[in-house]
């Protein structure tokens, strides 16, 4: 029997289990309810990402199926371009001077270089890479805007037949097709033509030069660069199909390439390269151009180079080769090159005087060899020691009397000879068709006051009448300055460009000169014939002219006028014994009844102008007359 106690334990277990499994019971229903409404949730969830694809789907299949499928086509078709031949570049005659070539490049798509380290190893497996060559390599591995890395240019069969063999190695390089620019006379045209190089970030920023998308080369400097919209013409592309792994399966359709246009120059080429070849082992310019339309028959400037250098990606340590040397190969010496005219300069002082009236025909001033200026002890001496004597204009420029010009120059002041030395194209560029040309210097009391911060000085204005002190101009001023001289005052732009054969139509479009002519006017003609026949006097009238030793072309009679410029060459700021001699000048025309050429040549360190730059014109009017006659008798 169970006792009370017994009984009442049993009761009160039987209490707290009631109590427990109520408990239990009520958080089952709990949990069941919980999970109910988890359970919608994640229906609504999945209901709404369901519908979210259906929605997607349709506009893949429906709204925008045509952008799709024009991606998807995007991906496995590729367009290559295809280089358009560049325009020929010929001198008047029909001779080329610069053309293309077929060749092959060997490139590395970037696209297909993952692990650089790994490409430079497989890479000297198949080629020898050396540092410079390998540094030029990774600086385009760096430049964003190339799609592909040239390893090799002009790839002989040799090297061809090689490479392809071990493709396999290196499956990253490709051969491709490349027509490349060549230039026949390099040196002797290196500033005239100029070159083609590899397009730079500041050529994509030109808003005047073509850039076609896919083009590796453009003109630089010369005529390549400043008729690169004539020469460039517009490349082609083919249309490629290509697998997954970018492999080229077929060609889909081709779009040839528009040559550009053939360029005739001004230029005779028998004639610049003989004015070159003259100029060898020199630093200086010669220019001969035609005083009735502008024409520039020679344009040289000495040394040249090889600008087929440029045409393949040329090294740094060729680079820095041309940048360091002494002579300044690349110092374009006719347009860019600043000179003190020297003794070249007086018979457009004179003319200014006369026409100014500041001296007439039969002023005389006497020469003893020196000058002196009032309150300055040491005097301005003449280049002959001895004296000139009693000196008139002509006789003044026939043996180039310094005292005269001196005397001049005192009398007419700076601010005239300033005011009127620009109407002969001193202090400005002549706007020939090149690039990097130089404004020379026309000094005035402002500009020195600007630059320096002193006061103009009597003595200085004695300087600029015999073409000395800062007055500076270019050889091409100087060509256009005697043009204006030979011509009566009437004168043309200088020019290079003959003109261009139309691809399209075939017909040669000729350079129109008329429209670039102008005239100066003279006070008087006799003022300008006085001057023109004492240039004339410098040449052909003998023990008195300082280029008198100069012979007479068979009937032709040349004009001209000497110079001598003390001063130091371009590089002076090296101390060499050549750098301290003069610089020789001439300018002049032929025939002095008639002119129709004016040759210009200046001499660095060549000393006196009469002996170095003198028998250099000389040469090559002889030469002009003589190609003339041949032409004459065919």
């Amino acid at each position: 029997m169970k006792t009370k106690a017994r009984i009442d334990s049993i009761r009160k277990r039987q209490k707290i289990e009631e109590k427990y499994s109520w408990d239990r019971m009520s958080d089952t229903e709990e949990e069941r309810h919980s999970h109910k409404i988890r359970a919608i949730i994640a229906a609504v969830f999945i209901s709404a990402i369901f519908i979210i694809f259906i929605i997607r789907l349709f506009e893949l299949q429906v709204t925008n199926h045509e952008y799709y499928l024009l991606q998807a086509e995007n991906n496995r078709i590729k367009i290559r371009p295809i280089q358009a031949p560049r325009g020929l570049i010929l001198d008047r005659n029909g001779k080329i001077m610069a053309e293309n070539y077929n060749t092959f490049d060997l490139i590395a798509k970037k696209e297909r270089v993952k692990d650089k380290k790994i490409f430079f190893t497989n890479l000297e497996k198949v080629l020898v890479v050396d540092k410079n060559k390998r540094k030029t390599i990774e600086a385009q591995f760096k430049d964003k805007r190339l799609k592909d890395v040239v390893i090799m240019e002009n790839i002989t069969l040799d090297e061809f037949s090689k490479i392809s063999v071990d493709s396999h190695v290196i499956p990253e390089l490709e051969i491709i097709p490349k027509l490349k620019r060549k230039y026949l006379y390099p040196h002797a045209t290196s500033h005239a033509v100029g070159y083609i190089a590899k397009v730079s970030e500041k050529d994509l920023d030109s808003t005047v030069v073509k850039i076609f998308e896919g083009m590796t080369d453009v003109g630089k400097i010369g005529i390549e660069r400043f008729y690169q919209n004539l020469l460039v013409g517009e490349p082609g592309f083919e249309r490629l199909e290509t697998d997954a792994q970018g492999e080229v399966i077929r060609s889909l359709k081709t779009n040839k390439p528009k040559r550009g246009q053939d360029i005739y120059l001004t230029l005779d080429l028998d004639l610049q390269t003989y004015a070159y070849d003259l100029m060898k082992d020199k630093q200086g310019a010669v220019i001969a151009m035609n005083p009735r339309n502008g024409d520039v028959l020679v344009f040289v400037s000495a040394p040249g180079y090889d600008t087929n250098l440029f045409t393949k990606t040329i090294s740094n340590k060729d680079y820095q080769k041309l940048l360091n040397r002494t002579d300044k190969p690349l110092i374009n010496r006719a347009i860019a090159g600043q000179y003190p005219p020297g003794s070249t300069l007086k018979p457009f002082i004179g003319l200014i005087a006369l026409d100014e009236g500041i001296i007439d025909p039969k002023t005389s001033f006497h020469c003893t060899g020196s000058y002196k200026l009032k309150n300055r002890k040491r005097p301005f001496g003449c280049w002959k020691k001895e004296g000139h004597l009693g000196t008139d204009i002509s006789y003044g420029i026939t043996q180039s009397c310094d005292v005269f010009f001196y005397r001049v120059a005192e009398l007419s002041g700076i601010d005239l000879l300033g005011d009127q030395l620009d109407k002969f194209g001193f202090g400005e560029k002549t706007y020939v068709d090149l690039l990097g040309e130089s404004s020379g210097l026309i000094p005035s009391r402002a500009w020195k006051r600007r630059v320096k911060g002193l006061p103009w000085y009597p003595g200085e204005t004695l300087n600029v009448g015999i073409g000395q002190g800062f007055f500076l101009s270019t050889p091409m001023q100087l060509a256009l300055g005697t043009s204006i001289l030979a011509n009566d005052g009437k004168t043309h732009t200088p020019h290079l460009l003959l003109g261009y054969k139309d691809i399209k139509t075939n017909e040669f479009k000729k350079y129109e000169y008329d429209k670039n002519q102008h005239q100066v006017s003279f006070d008087s003609h006799e003022n300008l014939d006085l001057i023109k026949h004492a240039m004339w006097r410098v040449v052909n009238e003998q023990k008195v002219g300082t280029a008198a030793h100069l012979r007479k072309i068979g009937n032709i009679e040349i004009a001209g006028k000497t110079g001598t410029s003390q001063v130091y060459s371009l590089d002076a700021g090296k101390s060499q014994k050549k750098s301290l001699q003069d610089h020789a000048l001439f300018i002049s025309y032929a025939p002095f009844d008639d002119p129709e050429i004016v040759v210009v040549v200046v001499v660095e360190n060549g000393g006196s102008g009469s002996r170095t730059a003198a028998p250099i014109a000389h040469k090559v009017i002889k030469r002009y007359i003589s190609n003339k006659d041949k032409v004459a008798q065919k």
